[in-house]
């Protein structure tokens, strides 16, 4: 049966992050079909520091280690696993383990975890394939039976995540919501989120911060979407449109300047629902 789940990583050792930086990140498991798909997104992280990434799960209190090659977007799969209770911690290997960062969802198992740091990170099993053997058995099994429509509709169909925020969007106003905005409409920016690739620029400009760029089909024309957070708690939904020298006639709007490009960005109170003036940020 196919099932998402979306962890957001939250540091809780100030060392193994970039100075004045807090690390952060996103872990999505996705069941479809007969295992159990991972990727892992972290920003923030100090990887001048010489050690090894790990990642630890449990799933109702079964553990899995595996090894991180990248933190940007790593990807891994694993044996079909339950994901009503999951829990993980991003570990830096030394001389010994130390934690930088956890999640969870469901049952908190992370203290359990973070017992077994040092046993679970020698236990990764033998991977015999070369990455080039791995991807050429990965394309194979997902292109056997595929045609170039078909293809082409799951690639649109991402779009439609974002189709059904708008509606939830405009459900929220229509009932006259006036707070809990973000409790309201979590679960269909969530699946933005898994659909669309990590914005880096903003996500590096903004501390506990989550963006990803959205570009609209057959144009080149793009726009950002994220959240920010604060003690933990998601406070800011963010929209923002490319500032490409154009000047943009709307006190909503707030002018951030990034590099390589900045915006004319919305900042939307995640209680609220309302937009909020927040310059202090920008």
């Amino acid at each position: 049966m196919y099932c998402k789940r979306i962890l957001i990583l939250q540091q809780s050792n100030p060392r193994f992050a970039m100075r004045n930086k807090e690390l952060c990140g996103l872990v999505k498991l996705v069941n479809n079909g007969g295992g159990t798909d991972a990727t892992v997104f972290v920003t923030n992280a100090d990887v001048k520091m010489l050690g090894e990434w790990w990642l630890l799960l449990s799933f109702d209190r079964q553990p899995v280690a595996r090894k991180l090659d990248t933190l940007n977007n790593c990807v891994f799969g694993l044996p079909l696993q339950k994901l009503d209770n999951v829990s993980c911690l991003l570990v830096k290997k030394e001389d010994r383990c130390f934690e930088a960062a956890r999640a969870y969802l469901g049952e908190n198992a992370c203290n359990a975890l973070a017992r077994q740091m040092d046993a679970l990170a020698r236990s990764e099993p033998e991977q015999n394939d070369t990455a080039y053997e791995q991807f050429v058995a990965s394309t194979d099994n997902f292109y056997n039976g595929a045609n170039v429509s078909q293809l082409k509709l799951q690639a649109d169909s991402r779009y439609k995540s974002v189709s059904e925020y708008s509606d939830a969007f405009e459900r929220f106003y229509a009932a006259g919501g006036r707070c809990d905005y973000y409790e309201n409409v979590k679960r269909e920016i969530g699946k933005v989120f898994v659909q669309f690739p990590p914005y880096y620029p903003l996500i590096r400009r903004y501390r506990d911060s989550f963006f990803v760029r959205i570009d609209f089909p057959n144009t080149d024309k793009y726009f950002v979407l994220g959240v920010l957070q604060k003690e933990g708690q998601i406070r800011y939904i963010c929209y923002g449109l490319p500032a490409d020298g154009a000047s943009l006639d709307d006190k909503d709007f707030v002018y951030v300047e990034n590099a390589p490009t900045s915006f004319y960005m919305l900042f939307q109170d995640a209680d609220t629902g309302q937009i909020s003036a927040i310059n202090g940020l920008v």
